[in-house]
């Protein structure tokens, strides 16, 4: 390890090129040939984009998606289950400006949705490494397979993501088109420099700043110096999020307060972290657009002509959302979303004291027999009260019900279900849990 300024290694040419060659990038089959569709688990929590993937009959396993790691990265769990065969490779150096020693594994059998690849070189992390709010998350798919022949896009809504051959992609009618300046890395003296970062000109507080589109990260981020600029209020925050190379960062304070405008399109409400990522100089960029930027929109990456295109999202029925499933009993359950839900008011036909609070209300949430077994998360909405937040049932394999207790402003809510998925956060209660997540 060590700064790669006190290191003296050779220069070793490694640059991803961004123009595109034609066709599927090598070992890909499957979908329709010119496009492939995955799905995503969780898509209302406008947060990384994830995606179960299986190794050799393995799995699945859930994934995230990073457009800037120029390598997928895999948990060691997965490497060991798959008995995949280990090698050391090149150092890869990190936001923080060190080169971090990397061992490597051949994989195969890799199975993304229509999409069958017959191997790969991966890195490989410790167990754990992308864990994040209660979820699992084995590894990271990166531009080994978000190639520059591709398209990568993803639809919230239907919970699908999309790779779509650049020379077979139509951009959407109506999609906003923003497009960007690709600005190489520069470094000297390291094995594998970074991926060139996508580059547009955004407006925060009246102040235009050049900001690389970061889709791995669920957080924009500006350097310090610049928040005076972009008059963003800080407030603290105990967070962060691991960069391309496995490496974890904390962030303590968060910026915002101010619309961000890039293209034609204005956002309101986004949040900054600090950017400190030490390989880009001041002068070549001071911050990320991330996921946040882009949750009112479908979003479509397309490498080859250097630009964004972004369509205002636009609800789906929840069959729609539910076909991006291949787990058949999600399909014929008799309720949808495979549970019955009751709200129960105890106050009903019952005069409460004068001055009494109401003492809230009980959730109860059964599952049906035919997706007994496995895993299940239900998003339900109260959509007569849109301040409310959206609540997230993780009903573990053995889990037949769960019961939470909610505050007085759910008494008569109508709850639905809007999203269903078998991958299920981890839960400490045996029979699962109940979360609330902002809408």
């Amino acid at each position: 390890m060590g700064s790669r300024r006190r290191r003296h290694a050779a220069l070793v040419v490694l640059a991803i090129v961004g123009a595109c060659t034609s066709g599927a990038p090598p070992g890909f089959a499957g979908g329709k040939g010119d496009r492939w569709t995955f799905p995503l688990a969780g898509p209302f929590e406008d947060g990384l984009l994830l995606t179960p993937v299986s190794f050799d009959g393995h799995g699945p396993y859930l994934f995230a998606i990073d457009p800037d790691a120029n390598i997928s990265a895999v948990d060691e769990q997965v490497i060991k289950e798959g008995q995949f065969r280990t090698f050391q490779g090149p150092h890869r150096l990190d936001e923080s400006d060190t080169q971090q020693i990397r061992f490597y594994a051949e994989v195969s059998g890799i199975e993304l949705g229509s999409l069958i690849v017959e191997r790969r070189n991966v890195m490989i992390v410790k167990r754990g490494t992308y864990d994040r709010e209660g979820r699992r998350i084995y590894g990271v798919l990166g531009r080994d397979f978000l190639a520059d022949s591709l398209v990568f896009g993803f639809d919230r809504d239907q919970g699908l993501g999309q790779l779509i051959l650049a020379n077979a992609f139509k951009p959407p009618p109506g999609a906003i088109r923003i497009p960007y300046e690709l600005v190489p890395s520069q470094l000297p003296n390291v094995e594998v420099r970074p991926v060139p970062r996508r580059l547009v000109t955004a407006t925060i507080g009246g102040e235009s700043f050049a900001l690389h589109v970061d889709l791995g990260a669920q957080l924009s981020s500006l350097r310090e110096g610049a928040w005076d600029k972009a008059k963003l209020v800080a407030q603290p925050a105990r967070t962060g999020q691991v960069d391309e190379v496995g490496m974890p960062h904390k962030i303590e304070k968060i910026g915002g307060g101010q619309a961000v405008t890039a293209g034609a399109v204005t956002v309101s409400g986004v949040l900054f972290a600090p950017f400190e990522d030490k390989r880009w100089s001041d002068t070549e960029l001071t911050g990320t657009l991330g996921l946040d930027f882009f949750r009112d929109y479908n979003v479509w990456l397309d490498w080859d002509g250097k630009a964004i295109y972004l369509v205002k999202r636009v609800p789906v029925p929840l069959a729609t959302r539910i076909a991006r499933w291949d787990t058949g009993a999600i399909g014929k359950c008799p309720h949808e979303g495979c549970v019955a839900v009751k709200v129960i008011d105890p106050t009903v036909g019952k005069e409460l004291a004068p001055g009494a609070p109401h003492p809230g209300v009980v959730l109860s949430v059964t599952r049906d027999e035919v997706a007994g077994g496995m895993e299940l998360e239900v998003v339900l909405e109260a959509k007569d009260r849109p301040a409310l937040p959206h609540l997230v049932v993780n009903l573990q394999p053995n889990g037949e019900r769960v019961m939470e207790h909610l505050k007085a402003e759910w008494a008569g809510a109508v709850l639905t279900v809007v999203d269903v998925s078998p991958f299920a956060r981890e839960c400490r209660v045996a029979t699962g849990c109940v979360d609330q997540i902002a809408r």
